[in-house]
């Protein structure tokens, strides 16, 4: 029921754990948003993370996205390969722009699953960047990110959380501590703490990651429906179903009156009054499946209809998440 950017529509496992392919992009992957190739160019969605892709990668980089989400890994790689080979006898090994492209081809490997070689590259692109740019610099916080990224995917959460930790403590030293991408990690760092348990730690995370949103995008950024519904998926797996109950009901509420204006008087939602949970499900129903909040409202209304379900006292089984937009 986690409610995150989302980059495989079709992809549905059995899996209890939350999974950490719905954790938000890094820089780089906001880069390669497979599913919107009109999206912000490579180097303004670098740029949005405090560093940019160099001028010379671009093109590279561009191509070797496209390539991989085409699924042509075959072209893609030996690209990447032929530019690292390039670059370290222009540049030597220990140059930016070899941890670059080093970070480009992980994030390649990633996405065939082959998890020990993206480690390999992410490590050591992380050792050049924090050799060349320092310590605190925004590029060595992605690297961070997407190692705990991979690490995640790999079930190594205790692994992950400190490499998560340290990128938010980049962030928040170069960006301040209220900049959008800084809930982004924090996002990123309350699933990982939720794959872990660790309830009262991931609560702490959304709800500062939400007041970020409030306060610098307002309340109809997606962001913060988002983040809504992550707060309230943890409150579900501790019982607390009248928390999570209400932000659901905040949520539906507010997309409601952006598209169909105030849901006081006769075409009041049954969901916006309802106390004891019973009628959400024909409610949510009566909403138009439109526009851009049409993967965002299917997201809320499974996971509404959940809730309902165990407020009505029927068993409500544990399932991954499926892709939401």
């Amino acid at each position: 029921m986690v409610l995150l950017i989302l980059y495989e529509d079709d992809k549905d496992t059995s899996s209890t754990k939350e999974s950490l392919d719905d954790l938000f992009p890094t820089e780089d992957e906001e880069q390669s948003q497979m599913s919107q190739p009109h999206h912000s160019s490579a180097a303004a969605a670098a740029q949005q993370g405090g560093y940019e892709i160099p001028a010379r990668l671009r093109t590279l980089h561009n191509l070797v996205i496209q390539y991989a989400s085409q699924g042509r890994y075959e072209v893609a790689v030996p690209l990447c390969k032929q530019a690292l080979e390039d670059l370290e006898k222009s540049s030597g090994h220990i140059h930016p722009d070899v941890a670059t492209m080093l970070n480009i081809l992980a994030l390649v490997y990633r996405d065939q699953n082959k998890y020990k070689e993206a480690a390999n590259l992410l490590n050591d692109a992380l050792a050049i960047r924090e050799k060349t740019l320092g310590l605190d610099h925004p590029a060595v916080a992605a690297t961070l990110n997407n190692l705990a990224v991979l690490y995640g995917k790999r079930g190594k959460y205790k692994e992950a959380e400190p490499l998560c930790k340290r990128a938010l403590e980049i962030r928040e030293k170069v960006l301040g501590t209220d900049h959008p991408d800084v809930a982004k990690q924090l996002n990123n760092l309350a699933l990982l703490c939720q794959n872990q348990g660790k309830y009262q730690e991931v609560e702490q995370y959304y709800e500062r990651a939400l007041h970020i949103y409030q306060s610098k995008l307002g309340p109809d950024d997606a962001n913060v429906a988002k983040t809504k519904n992550n707060l309230a998926s943890c409150y579900l797996k501790q019982g607390k179903y009248r928390q999570a109950e209400a932000l659901y009901k905040e949520i539906l509420t507010r997309a409601h009156e952006k598209e169909f204006g105030s849901v006081e008087g006769d075409g009041r939602p049954s969901w916006s009054g309802a106390e004891d949970g019973g009628s959400g499900q024909d409610g949510l129903s009566n909403l138009k499946r439109s526009g851009s909040f049409t993967k965002l409202r299917e997201s809320i209304r499974r996971s509404s209809e959940k809730l309902v379900r165990k407020l009505k006292g029927v068993g409500m089984e544990e399932t991954s998440p499926r892709s939401a937009g």
